[in-house]
């Protein structure tokens, strides 16, 4: 039994009739010994129980894997929704149909191609014992998601006299998650330029100036202060001193939605503003940097708002884009001095350096004001838009 599916079997009216007439050609038969009749009772019988049968054979036998497809992009990006089907019984499905709904509540995504972004039916042929990957094209409109639902299929019998309707009622989803599109943001770049780290690494803007790793010879520019004066002298020739490369270790970011209005949920400027977070995140992981991130959603069973952990690397990144692209304008947010709280007064460790992102207000300004006093570096991202800054996207986040 395929418990994967409703399922509804809407038979031919004319089984009805084909089977009613099977008494009377026998009757007849025997009256008049005419073999044929026999023959004709024999032939309505098997034609009516045998599509009948093929039927309830391969509605039981069509699978959807218990699969998580997500397709995840950037706007103006295309890529490929596929769809898998199963046929695990020995008899072909050749006479079918399917189609599903997409649900796109913020129209995310558009089907290439299609006349109906949303729904539509395709023909369903899938050999016996194979999987088959039914796909769909789509493009990239704006962040947001889409997910694929009520997967419907309609099976006919042979000579498409009756049919069964099937609704997937299990746990396969389909979804396709649209990033925000980075923009290169001047308040962050002058972040970048400005702080030093304390972790070495082999590649970075930031020196320390009291971890020595070497000398080389004086080029024109090197600054004075640089020079090593006991190598100088013993090669006759002025050398400079090589610091070990350091990064930052963590960042935290934190993002207010909360709009200003009492009568506006979120921020008018969300989109801009989620711009510069992802643009943070991927300058981030291109650093080596550590971030986490707070948020002032509601979340259940919190009551200070959304927080991703620190960590770095590209899986890392991925959930932090994805979170951003699972924002929506009119959520339910709280009070951001109930996440700032949680940030500065239930935390193990001192945030070393926070970049707020949306709203600015008084709670905000009040708090970052006592953090800076404790040499906490605060870099507030004004929204706007600006350059597009993903050139590193498709290799670290997709």
């Amino acid at each position: 039994m395929n418990n994967q599916w409703t399922t509804d079997f809407n038979f031919a009216k004319s089984f009805t009739v084909l089977l009613a007439t099977v008494p009377f050609l026998f009757l007849l038969a025997v009256i008049t010994g005419d073999m044929l009749l026999i023959g004709l009772a024999v032939f309505f019988t098997f034609f009516v129980y045998v599509n009948k049968w093929y039927l309830t054979y391969i509605a039981s036998h069509l699978f959807i894997p218990h699969d998580v497809q997500e397709v995840r992009m950037y706007p103006g990006d295309q890529d490929t929704l596929y769809i898998p089907f199963e046929n695990r019984g020995r008899i072909p499905i050749f006479n079918g149909s399917w189609g599903y709904y997409l649900y796109d509540h913020e129209e995310s995504v558009e089907v290439v191609s299609k006349k109906d972004p949303s729904s539509y039916t395709l023909p369903l042929h899938v050999p016996s014992g194979k999987r088959r990957f039914f796909k769909t094209e789509i493009k990239a409109v704006k962040r947001g998601t889409s997910q694929v639902r009520s997967i419907e299929v309609v099976l006919y019998d042979a000579f498409r006299l009756s049919s069964v309707r099937m609704t997937y009622q299990s746990s396969f989803r389909g979804e396709v998650i649209v990033y925000p599109e980075p923009t290169a943001t001047n308040g962050l770049d002058q972040q970048l330029e400005t702080m030093k780290g304390n972790h070495t690494k082999p590649h970075s803007l930031y020196e320390e100036m009291t971890m020595t790793r070497g000398s080389r010879d004086y080029r024109p520019g090197d600054p004075f202060n640089r020079i090593n004066w006991k190598t100088t002298a013993k090669s006759a020739a002025l050398q400079t001193n090589i610091y070990e490369k350091v990064t930052l270790a963590k960042w935290t970011l934190v993002l207010n939605i909360r709009s200003g209005d009492s009568l506006v949920p979120t921020i008018p400027s969300l989109e801009d503003v989620l711009s510069d977070v992802a643009y943070t995140m991927i300058q981030a992981t291109s650093q080596g940097i550590t971030f986490e991130l707070f948020i002032n959603i509601k979340v259940p069973g919190s009551s200070t708002g959304f927080h991703l952990e620190d960590d770095t690397g590209k899986k890392h990144l991925m959930q932090g884009l994805e979170i951003l692209a699972r924002l929506r304008h009119g959520q339910l947010t709280i009070n951001e001095e109930l996440m700032l709280k949680r940030l500065f007064h239930h935390s193990f460790e001192n945030p070393g350096a926070i970049i707020h992102f949306g709203h600015y207000g008084e709670n905000d300004m009040r708090y970052y004001s006592e953090a800076s006093k404790t040499g906490t570096s605060i870099t507030i991202i004004a929204p706007r838009r600006g350059e597009k800054g993903g050139g590193q996207r498709e290799k670290l986040a997709t």
